[in-house]
């Protein structure tokens, strides 16, 4: 009769039991392995498909780009701003289209600018100065110094000449004839040194250049402009 509690019955059975744990290991390692090989070749078509498309798509998407992306043309983009504003003239009226052309002429002041529109707005004058070569050609030596830039004090008096010949392109300011009352402030005008710097830059031996007198003064369009950007103010 076998003895229950003889170690070598113990060392049979525990030898029995690793081999039975062997074998359930190596047959869960197949099965995993197998259910992942099958995995794979599931998902390998899938990812081929995948990898081709999208290969594919960035072509695709440029060309969708391209046919709703249509960039104008020169000509193109001006009969659109042509087109524009031939509805707009259409749809606005006389007040409508006085306050749009306004807007547009104070978009295109600076400061310094502004200014000069205050200082006439009274409808005072301001002296103004052309120096002119002796030349056949009687070239302008200096165009539009103007008292104004004193009077007003601007930030860039120096700048005056340019800006009193961008009010003249925008019709606001005219040129008038020498007024005499202003002896004085053509004196003071004539000693500025842009003027004076003009007429020596300009002179041939003792022969000087001619010095015409001007008046500078809002021009109507000017002063109705002042007028209707500052009601906002008068209230």
């Amino acid at each position: 009769m076998t003895n229950p509690y003889d170690p070598r019955t113990w060392l049979g059975s525990a030898v029995d039991v690793t081999r039975t744990v062997l074998r359930v290991a190596q047959w869960a390692e197949e099965q995993i392995f197998d259910l992942a090989r099958t995995g794979l070749d599931a998902i390998s078509p899938v990812d081929d498909v995948d990898d081709s498309q999208t290969l594919a798509l960035p072509a695709a998407s440029n060309r969708s780009d391209s046919d709703h992306h249509h960039v104008a043309k020169p000509g193109e983009r001006l009969n659109q701003k042509m087109t524009v504003l031939l509805d707009q003239a259409l749809n606005q009226g006389t007040q409508d289209s006085k306050l749009a052309l306004f807007d547009r002429l104070l978009d295109q002041l600076v400061a310094d600018e502004a200014r000069i529109l205050g200082a006439l707005s009274d409808g005072t004058t301001s002296p103004l100065i052309n120096v002119i070569g002796r030349n056949p050609s009687r070239t302008p030596v200096l165009e539009n110094a103007a008292l104004i830039g004193r009077t007003a004090n601007l930030a860039l008096p120096n700048m005056v000449p340019a800006y009193v010949s961008h009010l003249l392109a925008l019709g606001l300011v005219e040129v008038g004839p020498e007024d005499s009352d202003l002896k004085t402030e053509y004196e003071v005008l004539a000693a500025e040194t842009m003027v004076l710097k003009a007429i020596k830059d300009s002179s041939v031996g003792p022969v000087g250049p001619r010095v015409d007198r001007r008046t500078l003064r809002l021009s109507p369009l000017g002063m109705e402009l002042w007028e209707t950007a500052m009601q906002g103010e008068a209230r």
